[in-house]
């Protein structure tokens, strides 16, 4: 791929990096990797077209004992940059800047990669990360004016948005969601 990533294939890849996507360094530089059940195909195929020419032209379907679909990416110096970001000692981290770094498009993929919905409230499934990481991330949430608390989920925590924010919650991502992930959607 020549040239450096768009706005949106950043934004994308914020968001898949709070969610299910990887970095990992491969051959010299880094590449991304994101893996769904072959169920969510569909969502690997909408990733794959909005990385263009950075997505390898293959996606990977493997079955056996679960079936699954996995888009890989060309190494490029801005995923190196990502990967100095979001990961230190090969753990997947939360970057101090991430306020900055992340948009309505960015929460909409992050929302379709690990968000869901209970009782109307909006959950982001962020037990990967530790507590002051979550934190950042309440405070970049703040930032579009929508509140976050911490949740207990088992011996983890998770963010939950307060549901005086479904509102303002909807008009901020239901822009950029995919049809198949509306389920996902509290009220307002």
């Amino acid at each position: 791929m020549e040239g450096g990533l768009t706005e949106k294939q950043r934004e994308l890849l914020v968001g898949s990096l709070l969610g299910d996507g990887h970095l990992r360094p491969h051959g010299g530089g880094v590449v991304f990797e994101f893996l769904q059940s072959a169920k969510r195909r569909f969502y690997v195929e909408w990733k794959h077209r909005m990385l263009g020419d950075l997505a390898c032209p293959q996606i990977y379907h493997q079955s056996g004992e679960r079936e699954y679909c996995k888009l890989v990416t060309r190494t490029h110096p801005e995923l190196e940059e990502l990967y100095h970001l979001f990961y230190r000692e090969g753990r997947k981290t939360v970057p101090e800047g991430i306020s900055k770094m992340l948009t309505p498009f960015a929460l909409a993929v992050w929302f379709m990669d690990n968000g869901s919905k209970s009782r109307n409230a909006v959950y982001f499934n962020t037990q990967a990360f530790n507590v002051q990481e979550q934190f950042r991330l309440i405070k970049a949430l703040k930032r579009f004016y929508l509140i976050a608390n911490l949740n207990r989920d088992g011996e983890y925590y998770r963010l939950r948005l307060l549901k005086r924010c479904n509102r303002r919650f909807l008009e901020l991502v239901r822009p950029h969601l995919l049809k198949e992930f509306e389920y996902k959607l509290p009220t307002p």
